[in-house]
């Protein structure tokens, strides 16, 4: 179901909807008004009619001192600044959207705490509504659509809840940041089009994981636990020149895909260590998220074309210093084949941590710190649940793939790029695009025939888009050979196995999949295969709170839908097994048993038949 605005319109959005635009830009004559990017937070009193009518000085007073502590405690806690009050809700504005959630959860936090022994009837709650968005200011207040839209989101929170935009969701990292729960498209009052919002809450622990392995997996597993697991975290410019960001991503990008050649050690993926870019303190945070066991972090600036660059590695359990060093190279030196910075650096790592000789594998870098930035931020695009974002990155990725012929990166990216359409429902022939695909992975690994993500990825494209389990499983095999680190090879390998109901192996492998990439961007994505994993093992019980677990992220998935309902089938909860077919029947009422099987992998193998008659029996038509 898409929930709807309430019909009552919070006072914040009637003060913001009444006012003219024209007569509030011109509130200070002379004033110049700037366009500029901003996080918006919107927080509106609820009830405030009702409580006003019930005790107005007592309510006055308790919402003064508020805003007071907001505005000298919280706001400068979290580096943001008070736009507006207007009496029952007030307005601020962020530079991170990280720092808007965590002073949205402090001011709930504060209400809670203010609100102890009182009764319920007298109680002060907050909503906040969270968007990012281009804005008009005139140095003293906020103007435009986006202002308007951060207040009719906070129409959706309930009491204590924030509720974002997909922009504003798109810079959080789930289960680092905070929680989250995709409300799906919802219709917003005096907004044309539905907007995709999500419920944002506190961070709540450790992500779900797939189910336990059986006893003849877990010694398998044990091993792979005496490993060293090594996170490379991006490193922070001492400049703060944005036009210099890439080098610390290009920096981490090249250690990590030295180390990740080693057999003798677990490289957490790049798409998870990302998140924690430029956070300070973070190093038990790195532990708890990640599994780490050591952490490779730095700073570099820039002198004219040289790179200084200041390098540490943290033992995670007593966060003692294992090894340091400063080192010095050309900025072009990052740009070679073979980078001798690099190579420096992960030798000194493999020689701290093993003290023996690693195998040096390193794929070509793109060639210019321009196109290597705007590959970063295609990559982020595309994992966006901004449909907007997603479907930019295709021609920039296109771009990246006609200016660089001869590097594999942008072929891969745009390969993984059209997956992601094709699980996300957006792709409109699906074979044409595989063929595509296809194309870009085999040039790819014509560039670099180490390249273990598109060997992944055609893995994938065997797999669900062309169904020939056969091929699939083979370059998955290639893509862990080359690098055994591959979370994507583990977690298609994964589906492979569930598809061709090999219950043990897919759980396995969804288990390493989800251990090497665990705040991954596509979270959602991964448990959604892993749930996939554990109904193929007949854990129906782990399958349902893995698929809910994904559906918290991404409502708008389908296929996970379909695996809730089949886990709630052969658990004999009939009755939320067709509310979940209902649910999966608006995102595509076409949908029939027929259909379903026609075109999954393996689609005539006992697991798919099983699945499609538990679909069935929760209400999908069979033709």
């Amino acid at each position: 179901m898409r929930p709807h605005a309430p019909d009552e319109t919070p006072p914040l959005a009637q003060a913001l909807a009444r006012t003219p635009r024209r007569r509030r830009a011109s509130s200070v004559p002379g004033a110049r008004l700037e366009h500029h990017f901003t996080v918006v937070l919107v927080v509106d009193m609820v009830e405030s009619v009702r409580l006003m009518q019930s005790c107005e000085s007592i309510t006055v007073r308790r919402w003064a001192r508020t805003v007071h502590r907001v505005r000298e405690e919280i706001l400068v806690r979290h580096r943001g600044r008070l736009v507006k009050s207007l009496g029952d809700g007030l307005m601020a504005r962020f530079d991170a959207v990280r720092d808007a959630v965590a002073a949205a959860q402090a001011i709930h936090a504060l209400l809670e705490d203010d609100n102890q022994g009182l009764p319920p009837e007298g109680r002060m709650q907050v909503r906040a509504g969270l968007h990012v968005a281009h804005a008009w200011s005139d140095g003293m207040d906020l103007y435009g659509t986006g202002v308007n839209l951060a207040a009719r989101l906070a129409a959706l929170a309930g009491p204590g809840e924030t509720v974002a935009s997909a922009a504003a969701h798109d810079g959080l990292t789930p289960g680092l940041d905070a929680s989250s729960e995709d409300l799906g498209e919802c219709y917003l009052k005096h907004v044309g089009e539905p907007v995709r919002a999500f419920r944002i809450g506190p961070a709540a622990g450790l992500p779900a994981t797939v189910a336990r392995a059986p006893a003849h997996t877990r010694l398998q597993n044990e091993l792979l636990a005496l490993q060293p697991v090594i996170a490379v975290i991006p490193f922070s410019s001492l400049g703060g020149d944005p036009n210099s960001f890439a080098i610390g991503e290009l920096i981490a990008d090249g250690v990590n895909g030295m180390l990740s050649g080693s057999q003798h050690m677990r490289v957490v993926s790049r798409l998870s260590t990302r998140a924690f870019r430029d956070r300070s303190g973070s190093v038990a945070e790195i532990e708890a998220h990640l599994g780490a066991t050591y952490v490779l972090s730095g700073s570099y600036a820039v002198t004219d074309r040289n790179l200084l660059v200041h390098v540490e590695l943290l033992r995670a359990a007593d966060r003692q210093v294992a090894w340091a060093g400063r080192l010095q190279a050309p900025v072009q030196d990052l740009l070679q084949a073979r980078s001798e910075l690099i190579e420096s650096i992960a030798q000194a790592v493999n020689a701290q941590v093993f003290e023996t000789a690693m195998k040096r594998t390193l794929a070509q870098p793109l060639p210019t710190l321009e196109s290597y930035s705007l590959l970063l931020g295609g990559i982020h695009r595309m994992h966006c649940a901004s449909r907007d974002a997603f479907e930019r990155t295709g021609p920039l990725l296109e771009y990246l793939v006609e200016r660089h012929q001869r590097i594999a990166a942008p072929r891969t990216w745009l390969a993984h790029w059209y997956i992601l359409r094709a699980t996300r429902g957006l792709s409109q022939d699906r074979r044409r695009e595989a063929g595509i695909a296809l194309e870009m992975t085999r040039r790819a690994l014509d560039a670099d025939p180490t390249d273990s993500l598109a060997m992944a990825v055609e893995g994938f494209l065997h797999c669900h888009l062309l169904q020939d389990l056969d091929t699939a499983h083979a370059r998955c095999e290639d893509a862990l050979a080359a690098n055994p680190n591959q979370a994507l090879a583990w977690l298609y390998k994964g589906a492979i196995h569930a598809f061709r109901a090999e219950g043990t192996e897919a759980v396995a492998a969804a288990q390493q999949a989800l251990a090497l990439s665990p705040l991954d961007p596509q979270r959602y994505y991964f448990e959604s295969l892993a749930a996939t994993a554990a109904a193929a093992a007949h854990d129906y019980v782990a399958a349902q709170r893995l698929a809910e677990s994904s559906l918290r992220l991404n409502r708008m998935h389908s296929s996970t839908w379909r695996m809730l309902a089949v886990s709630l089938v052969q658990q004999d909860k009939l009755e939320s097994a067709r509310m979940a077919v209902r649910q999966l029947r608006l995102l595509e009422p076409g949908l029939t048993a027929q259909s379903y099987l026609a075109r999954m992998p393996g689609g005539t193998s006992g697991s798919c038949r099983k699945w499609a008659a538990a679909l069935t029996a929760a209400g999908l038509p069979q033709q």
